[in-house]
């Protein structure tokens, strides 16, 4: 037992290196990290915290191939860490490859079956073609606009942008919790971060944000709706994801489009939703991962893809239901947690739009109402999940995979590292502001708006630890008291009547989640979108096998299409032969 607890803290300490070295280098070398390299010190210390956090949750219920595991985390980050470190080069296309086909190792500890392969490669798919893309704009000169294009699309196809969100929900479906976190944390946030070093200081036709804006705000609206509804934890989690980074995506297209405006107001409007979109990046990357790691976790433990079928499950894993909801909490919008500063600055944000004269708020207005639904629907997404999952009475008769004391204290490490920052973050964040590369972009009145979501985060946080030291006291002094169930009336303790969680979803079902999902439980946006696509494909096959004489120019076109189904097949066949080691 101790060689296997040695073996275990030496694989952290090689993860650990993996992730924290890329940092290093970079605090170390010749960049602007003040000003214009700052998203990326961001991005390399998600990572570095994140990774940390992951392979906690590996060492907990990974039963087999940890030392795979282990190599695919070290490639993983050491691959991600010189995507952020390469600039443009060609560096940044191979490492991004690299960092996608090591998640073939990082699947190793899971059992390979359909899902788990179609997970892989559709994670593979669109990293290929989202390297297409980067390599196209790293051969182009710099400060050329066709190149700058072709880096956002590459980027909205990387990060799930609403229309390119289709490989996410398959990710999902078939990846390893602690994988899956990774990937929502840090592989996602990663393409947003890129947009904001090398495309938002360029000034771009403004028909490009126009076109952007309606999009990412439909994003959330699907996002959050389709979230709600779906049974399968993991994919309702995925489409929250999708939400998220449309949001993240709507912060950011609101500060290009007003960032060169000679109206001061837009001006003030583009340099507040600048740090809107860091402080959403931080939740979305540390609650996020949270959510995934604990539900995805206790997904694992039945084996089940039915959120009905999961009731009550965490509460056989003998961890506090106060720890296991701090992202649930988050999402909530609880005050002193980072759901809380985003979602509030966010809202505060429109009531100053509001204020503005209606011609230079015209264009924001119409859109307000989807997003704030989707926000809204995202956020009980959530609810539903803890209260069914981490409150209700399980089953008598219902079994887990072992979870002992060991693997627990694993869990409770990787997800306190987590919610330290999720309830810490909110009471730094008037000094986060305030820094060198941020303070530019806070005007007096923002600042009096941190300081104050401070204030209550703090009173909030120490009204909780309060309560939480006089209940210790009351235990020590009376014993333990005899426990309640929040859902069952009456006293009753049977699972019968505790609370699934299509209790609060199939009541619109009838009225609005049938114009979203099937009754087999399949989007019917991301169908239609797939039928698009086919179609189109069967289309281009049409005039392509009229043409007898291909010419010249269209050399390139007949590369990047079969780029595209290489990448694609090559994948299949190494997870065909991977298996079966």
């Amino acid at each position: 037992m101790l060689e296997d607890e040695r073996i275990s803290i030496f694989r952290s300490i090689l993860v650990g290196i993996s992730a924290l070295s890329p940092l290093a280098i970079f605090l170390f070398s010749n960049y602007d990290v003040l000003s214009v390299d700052f998203p990326i010190l961001v991005g390399l210390v998600i990572q570095a915290y994140i990774g940390f956090s992951s392979f906690m949750l590996v060492q907990s219920y990974e039963p087999k191939e940890k030392n795979k595991v282990t190599v695919g985390y070290i490639i993983f980050w050491s691959a991600l860490g010189l995507c952020y470190l390469s600039g443009k080069s060609l560096l940044l296309p191979i490492a991004l490859e690299v960092t996608s086909f090591s998640t073939i190792l990082i699947y190793s500890g899971t059992e390979f079956g359909k899902k788990q392969i179609e997970s892989l490669g559709s994670l593979l798919l669109a990293s290929g073609i989202s390297a297409l893309f980067l390599s196209a704009w790293v051969m182009l000169p710099d400060g050329d606009n066709i190149g700058i294009i072709l880096l956002l699309v590459g980027l909205l196809i990387k990060s799930g942008f609403s229309g390119f969100h289709l490989w996410i929900p398959k990710v999902n479906e078939g990846g390893p919790s602690h994988a899956l976190g990774a990937f929502a944390g840090v592989l996602e946030v990663f393409p947003l971060l890129l947009f904001y070093r090398y495309v938002l200081p360029n000034q771009l036709d403004p028909i490009i944000y126009q076109i952007l804006f309606p999009l990412a705000a439909l994003g959330i609206f699907f996002g959050g709706i389709t979230s709600f509804f779906h049974k399968d934890p993991k994919i309702s989690l995925a489409y929250s994801s999708v939400e998220s980074i449309n949001f993240l995506w709507l912060c950011l297209i609101i500060a290009g489009m007003f960032q060169f405006s000679v109206d001061s107001e837009l001006m003030t409007l583009s340099n507040s939703f600048r740090i809107l979109f860091f402080l959403g990046l931080f939740h979305h990357s540390f609650s996020k991962t949270f959510q995934l790691f604990s539900i995805g976790m206790v997904a694992r433990l039945k084996n089940s893809s039915s959120s009905d079928e999961l009731k009550g499950i965490g509460r056989l894993l003998g961890i506090s239901p106060l720890l296991l909801g701090a992202g649930t909490f988050s999402y909530a919008v609880l005050p002193g947690t980072l759901g809380f500063v985003s979602e509030a600055t966010y809202f505060y944000l429109n009531a100053r739009i509001l204020d503005m004269p209606i011609g230079r708020s015209v264009f924001l207005l119409p859109s307000m109402i989807f997003i704030f639904f989707g926000i809204v629907l995202g956020g009980f997404t959530h609810i539903k999940l803890f209260m069914s999952l981490f409150l209700s009475t399980p089953g008598k008769d219902i079994t887990i995979q072992p979870f002992g004391v060991q693997k627990r204290r694993w869990v409770t490490i990787s997800l306190f590292s987590l919610a330290l920052v999720i309830f810490i973050f909110p009471l730094l964040i008037p000094y986060f502001v305030r820094l060198p590369m941020l303070s530019p972009f806070v005007d007096p009145q923002l600042l009096d708006w941190f300081w104050t979501l401070s204030l209550v985060s703090y009173v909030t946080i120490g009204t909780v630890i309060i309560f939480r030291l006089y209940d210790r006291y009351q235990l020590k002094r009376y014993g333990q008291p005899k426990k309640k169930n929040w859902d069952c009336g009456g006293g009753y303790s049977g699972h019968e009547l505790s609370i699934p969680t299509s209790v609060f979803s199939e009541p619109l079902r009838n009225s609005l989640g049938r114009y979203f999902l099937s009754k087999t439980g399949e989007s019917k946006v991301d169908s239609f979108l797939i039928k698009g696509i086919t179609s189109f494909f069967r289309l281009g096959i049409g005039i392509m096998s009229k043409t007898t004489h291909p010419k010249d120019e269209d050399v390139s076109q007949y590369l990047a299409i079969s780029s595209i189904f290489l990448i694609f097949i090559f994948s299949l066949l190494i997870l065909g032969d991977f298996g079966g080691l």
